[in-house]
């Protein structure tokens, strides 16, 4: 019943993007009716049990070893102002992916990372400051206007091995509670701009400045499948870095199969990179 949340003031926003942790909520629940010795309070705590894992079960079982996969992307915001640019750039360039998109990329410290990866990959498109590195050739970047001044997303048509990918690299609008007009309007036009598009095989990756609980991330699973939830493996939260309680960056796809979804490490940026491996 979350939804009946009002959305004034932030408020469904919080709840929204805290809504994972509210079993923290339930086991206290379970405790005190433990501690009254009284059956009757344990049964009830069990209905929000239940109903806590039913919505989030897709993310709590156990994944699976996904072998050998036909594409793996990479993407991470990695600040205007990071440290140590050349190691986050490095972390993910070890990984080897097949594509890599970033965000935040205008800066100084992004043109070191823009530097990094396009010694690595062959084929790298920027537009505004969002960036695609690829071991394939990429067609012409056709921006996708998300209500900003400058280019935070764009698409382009990625040539595989294994056959053609229609890819958008996202960077939606920051959110604070509150002031969230402008990134539910964002999600709502990339939405459908992805809906419309014709294309078999779909991957959209980036910083969705959306935790996947959000009601209004939901629209963009209405035609895409978040990898995270396909998988399992736990929530896979990535912001802040340090110490993660939300997940704000996913790939989204269409026409593949997700076989992993791997959280790394933490490096010098504010958000961890997230790595997905998919199969044709």
């Amino acid at each position: 019943m979350h939804d009946l949340v009002p959305t004034t003031r932030g408020l469904a926003l919080i709840v929204d993007t805290l809504l994972p942790w509210s079993w923290v909520l339930i086991a206290f629940l379970l405790l005190v009716a433990l501690f009254r010795l009284s059956l009757l309070s344990v049964a009830g705590v069990m209905v929000p049990a239940v109903v806590w894992a039913s919505m989030f079960w897709p993310y709590l079982r156990p994944a699976g070893d996904p072998g050998e996969s036909d594409l793996t992307v990479a993407t991470q915001n990695v600040g205007a102002k990071l440290p140590q640019p050349s190691a986050t750039a490095l972390n993910v360039i070890e990984e080897d992916p097949d594509i890599a998109t970033f965000q935040e990329v205008e800066s100084l410290s992004g043109q070191i990372i823009q530097d990094q990866m396009d010694s690595h990959y062959e084929h790298a498109e920027v537009q505004g400051s969002v960036g695609v590195w690829s071991k394939w050739p990429m067609s012409a970047p056709e921006e996708v206007d998300l209500g900003l001044q400058w280019i935070r997303a764009f698409a382009t048509t990625i040539s595989t091995d294994h056959g053609d990918v229609r890819f958008y690299a996202v960077h939606v609008p920051s959110v604070r509670p509150g002031q969230e007009s402008m990134r539910n309007a964002a999600l709502r036009t990339l939405s459908e701009r992805v809906e419309d598009d014709q294309a078999e095989r779909v991957i959209v990756a980036g910083d969705f400045n959306s935790a996947s609980s959000d009601r209004y991330f939901e629209q963009m699973t209405d035609d895409l499948t978040d990898s995270r939830e396909a998988v399992g493996g736990g929530f896979g939260f990535t912001w802040p870095s340090r110490l993660p309680v939300t997940r704000l960056d996913h790939s989204l796809s269409r026409g593949l199969e997700p076989v992993a979804d791997e959280v790394m490490d933490r490096g010098t940026s504010d958000h961890r990179a997230v790595l997905v491996s998919y199969d044709f």
